[in-house]
Order: structure tokens, then sequence, then C-alpha cells
């Protein structure tokens, strides 16, 4: 009989485990936009004396800012207490926040990359600058497609293992 227990607490704490980190991770993101927005606005402040690089570098750091706000914030989905019901609603809270961030994060990514050619021109030709830029986005997509693939199918692990616990 204990050992049925011991499982129990031990597949509870894995589960918490998982989600922990998947919410350390989304902390990673909204970190990551705001350092992006850090270096538009230092770039922005290089470039104060020709509009044509800082407004666009200002928009651009707009663009992440309003970003972080809105689709990366993680407060509402701390987890009160440590129970199997609360991980399932924190469960449930992070797939919608999952959903909505996927839709948004590669538009504003490439916008985002966009403002910053203006800026990038001063240093090298058009032809790099657009080839890096394209590359970037690329590589970008790529990754952030293998990085939700990974969190939908973690997602979808724990509300099996929770889906069956609460039964």
């Amino acid at each position: 009989m204990t050992t049925s227990k011991t499982n129990r607490t031990d597949l509870f704490q894995d589960q918490l485990k998982n989600f922990k980190a998947l919410l350390s991770g989304s902390k990673m993101a909204e970190v990551s936009s705001i350092i992006l927005a850090i270096f538009s606005v230092g770039a922005a402040f290089i470039s104060r004396n020709n509009l044509e690089q800082a407004i666009p570098l200002l928009l651009g750091a707009l663009a992440q800012i309003i970003y972080t706000i809105k689709y990366l914030q993680t407060n509402n989905i701390k987890q009160k207490s440590y129970t199997q019901t609360s991980l399932n609603s924190g469960v449930l809270k992070f797939k919608q926040y999952i959903l909505k961030r996927e839709k948004y994060e590669m538009p504003v990514m490439a916008f985002y990359m966009i403002t910053l050619v203006p800026f990038a021109l001063r240093y090298k030709s058009i032809t790099i600058v657009i080839s890096v830029c394209l590359i970037s986005l690329a590589v970008v997509s790529f990754l952030g497609f293998l990085a939700f693939k990974k969190v939908d199918s973690n997602i979808e692990l724990l509300e099996i293992t929770l889906k069956n616990k609460l039964q």
C-alpha cells in the first residue's frame, strides 16, 4: 500500500517538475524579448541623429514590449497549491497561453528583424543584411517550430497523466 502512495507522490512530483520547467522556459522567452527591446532602444540611441534608423528600431522595441506584456506574461499560471486539481488547472492555462503565443511569435519576430535592417545597413551592404535576416528568420522559425512541438508534446503528456490520476 505504501508503494502505491509513494509511486503516486513520485508521479505528481515529476508532473510538477515538468510543469515548472515549462514555466521556466516561458520566463526565458520573456527575458529574451526584453533583451531584444533593450538592444533596439540602445541602437536607436546610437542612431539618434539618423531618424531613418532610429524610428524603426524604436518600433521594433515597442513591438517586443507589447508582445511581452500581452503574450509572454505567465503570472496568472502560478501554482497556488500543490494538488492534482491545481496542477491540472495550471496546465490548462499554460496550454491556452502557448496557443496564443505560438500564433503571434513569428510575425512579431519577422517585424522585429525588418526594423533592424536600416540600422544594419550602416555597417554592411544590402545583400549581406537581407541574407542574414532571411537566414536568421529561417533558423528562428525552425527552432521555434521544434520548441513549440516539444512543448505541445510535454503538455499532452502532462494532460494524459493528470487525466489518468484524476479518474
